[in-house]
């Protein structure tokens, strides 16, 4: 009688052989067939995971969406994760309580908060005070390279280009020179050593012209302060006997501001020179004179 040859015997693995010498296996579901919780309950059965409690996820898994809306899916994928990857780490190295802990170590993950910091220190070297903007500076100059500095500052200050002035200023401030960036890392080799900021000394002369131009507004915008006379050394240029004004209560952002109004860009010093000399120049309190 033609036809299949009967099963050959237990150990050949429920194979049955035809009278042409084919093998065929009984029908099994294909990988694809199955859904992403039961192939987790299969890989369970392999390692030998009987508490199959932790297997709380829908047929076909997480969605992105779920995982980054959903604390609980997160959580509940994270626990069968860590629960396979222990049984993993057991069949891998059995025993091994080192080896299973590196394993299990959860990454750190920093990128975020470096980009915080970076645009942390973006706004304090923009916004802040000079002796706050050297050491942030300094800090950054040590830390990169000059390139990578330079196009750090530059995408920090691209933050700030809906306002004009504002990026005007920015983005002179985000300027890093191979002068400049060669300076800052000597700069942080005397902070590290316990020593103060160094003295600052200017590397070019402003245009005495544009220095005249701040001077003329504060002489024809604040009352003299009779009998007071001083030297002043401004952006590489001395002044001798230099009368003392008083601001008669208005702060160096409202004078900044008039004389913003007063002088067109190209005949007036930017903004930190102008106050520097608006505080050599002048004194706090109220004015006695009439305006």
């Amino acid at each position: 009688m033609r036809g299949k040859r009967p099963r050959i015997g237990a150990d050949d693995n429920d194979v049955d052989e035809d009278e042409h010498g084919i093998i065929s296996r009984p029908a099994t579901s294909p990988p694809d067939a199955l859904s992403n919780r039961e192939k987790l309950s299969k890989v369970c059965d392999i390692l030998g995971i009987e508490d199959r409690r932790f297997l709380v996820l829908p047929n076909d898994g997480f969605t992105a969406e779920s995982m980054d809306a959903e604390a609980r899916a997160r959580q509940r994928g994270t626990k069968i994760v860590r629960v396979l990857t222990a049984a993993i780490c057991d069949t891998v190295s059995p025993s091994n309580a080192k080896f299973k802990a590196e394993m299990m170590e959860e990454p750190k993950n920093y990128n975020g908060d470096f980009t915080r910091m970076l645009a942390n220190a973006g706004k304090l070297i923009f916004f802040g005070m000079r002796s706050v903007r050297v050491i942030v500076k300094s800090l950054l100059a040590t830390s990169f390279r000059r390139l990578a500095l330079k196009d750090i500052l530059k995408i920090e200050s691209e933050k700030y280009n809906e306002d004009d002035h504002v990026s005007s200023m920015v983005q002179k401030k985000a300027v890093i020179g191979s002068e400049q960036y060669s300076s800052l890392r000597k700069v942080f080799g005397v902070l590290q050593n316990g020593h103060d900021i160094p003295k600052h000394t200017y590397t070019h002369r402003v245009d005495a012209t544009k220095l005249g131009t701040a001077v003329l507004f504060i002489q024809q915008s604040l009352c003299l302060k009779a009998g007071a006379v001083r030297d002043v050394s401004i952006a590489g240029h001395t002044f001798r006997d230099m009368p003392v004004y008083e601001r008669g209560g208005k702060s160096i952002e409202s004078l900044l501001e008039a004389y913003r109004v007063a002088f067109a860009e190209d005949e007036r010093v930017g903004a930190h020179t102008f106050a520097e000399i608006t505080r050599r120049l002048t004194k706090r309190g109220e004015s006695k004179c009439k305006m």
